[in-house]
């Protein structure tokens, strides 16, 4: 029953993608998975007006992500990607590292949840670095530790649109943790800071 009500949701869409006259498309908890990630990757490269994709908790893991990056490389209307609670991992992040270097219009991507490590959250550092169009990121939850969060807080000092990032729960460590801290001050755009809700140091004081 689920399979089935996710080809009809993931049907639904690509008739949308095909007429190309939908701004948004909110496949939430649709188990698109990664054949439906990849079903919509051809029409969503296509298409000029597609603002918004939401497919958290879809179950598109990396496949699913490389596909949805290759048609991103070409697409120059959509301004949000959520895949919040997903599992595209490291490769998925990287992939999708690769469309900031080219595409810029994107503005928002969550990659929340998706058991991204550091060799994901370089790779995003990496990319924003040059980036000059997205103004938030969320990467809370995932499995960034201080390889990733170095490379996070160079591009922090690099990258001029950031408003808006989101590092909390991640096992960052409490020397990197202090390091993103300086480098978000360095930051000219970057207002909204969320890495942890509450850091506790060895000697009882806390880093909010």
């Amino acid at each position: 029953a689920k399979v089935a009500r996710a080809r009809v949701i993931v049907n639904e869409a690509l008739e949308g993608l095909a007429r190309d006259d939908v701004d948004g498309l909110d496949l939430m908890g649709s188990g698109a998975g990664d054949e439906g990630a990849v079903l919509l990757a051809a029409p969503l490269m296509r298409s000029s007006c597609l603002r918004h994709l939401d497919l958290r908790w879809s179950g598109v893991g990396t496949r699913g992500a490389e596909a949805l990056a290759k048609a991103l490389m070409h697409n120059k209307s959509v301004l949000s990607l959520n895949l919040f609670c997903n599992s595209v991992k490291d490769s998925g992040a990287a992939a999708l590292a690769e469309v900031l270097r080219v595409n810029m219009a994107l503005e928002d991507l969550d990659l929340g949840w998706n058991s991204i490590g550091d060799r994901g959250a370089s790779a995003l550092a990496n990319a924003l670095q040059t980036n000059r169009s997205l103004v938030r990121l969320g990467l809370e939850q995932n499995a960034v530790e201080e390889q990733g969060a170095e490379a996070i807080a160079a591009a922090l000092a690099m990258n001029v649109t950031l408003t808006t990032l989101q590092l909390a729960r991640n096992p960052l460590g409490e020397a990197v943790a202090v390091k993103l801290v300086e480098a978000s001050t360095l930051s000219p755009k970057l207002s909204n800071f969320d890495l942890v809700p509450e850091f506790t140091h060895r000697g009882g004081s806390t880093l909010r």
